[in-house]
């Protein structure tokens, strides 16, 4: 199986991961655009069913007082069911971003299906499991053209002035969400998640793409809104770009 043939099957997961719940969207346009250094992307494969979890989502929250947020670190979680069976069923949690995860591992992307499990910028990233020094991977200085998206709605149209053939991904992103988990590892405890994955896409294409998300089926609002760039041989983001909702 090629590259350009494993990734685009570890994309189509993406429109699986449709949440359940019942929320407005916004109707503010909104413009955000990023040129030149593109943002680490920092994905992180969690759940409220995994008693190892709760401190990783406490790390990931961290960023969320970062000084570059958006420009120099753009944080997900991915909520998996896998955990679900032990006796708590994860509100956040995705077959989709499970099988995600379950792809990353067949195609060489990490070394197994675990949690907390971190991947920095389309690589596994251990070093949070370093209590010592939680150091993410040094930024690769790139300089990539402008990506820039516009938000009215229920639309988000996305403009690259980069030439080639490229994947879209979009993530909306929920912040300051409490769950009281009443069974399983973490019963009894109040879970605080940030940058929760509560909607994740995709399309394939050239300079221009648009995504008309409905917001009512989506388990909780979002809070914001990420967008990167592929090419179809690579998980590493291409351009990066991310900002809050109003």
């Amino acid at each position: 199986m090629s590259h350009a043939t494993r990734n685009s099957s570890l994309l189509k997961l993406c429109l699986l991961a449709l949440p359940i719940g019942a929320h407005s969207s916004v109707s503010f346009a909104q413009t955000w655009s990023n040129e030149g250094q593109p943002a680490q992307v920092i994905e992180l494969f969690t759940s409220e069913g995994c008693s190892s979890c709760p401190p990783a989502d406490t790390y990931l929250s961290t960023f969320a007082d970062h000084p570059k947020l958006w420009t120099e670190v753009i944080p997900l979680a991915y909520h998996v069911d896998y955990w679900d069976y032990l006796g708590w069923g994860d509100k956040f949690a995705s077959k989709a971003f499970s099988q995600k995860q379950r792809l990353y591992k067949a195609y060489g992307v990490t070394s197994g299906v675990y949690t907390p499990g971190f991947v920095v910028d389309g690589k596994e990233w251990r070093g949070y499991f370093n209590w010592l020094d939680r150091t993410l991977p040094s930024l690769q200085q790139q300089t990539h053209p402008k990506l820039t998206v516009n938000h009215k709605g229920d639309t988000f149209s996305v403009s690259y002035e980069g030439k080639g053939d490229y994947v879209a991904h979009i993530a909306l992103l929920a912040m300051n969400e409490v769950t009281s988990v009443k069974a399983g590892e973490n019963r009894g405890k109040k879970l605080k998640h940030d940058f929760v994955v509560v909607y994740d896409g995709y399309q394939r294409g050239e300079s221009k793409w648009q995504f008309n998300i409905d917001f009512s089926p989506l388990v909780a609002t979002p809070d914001a809104v990420a967008v990167w760039l592929t090419e179809l041989n690579s998980y590493t983001p291409e351009q990066t770009v991310a900002g809050w909702l109003n």
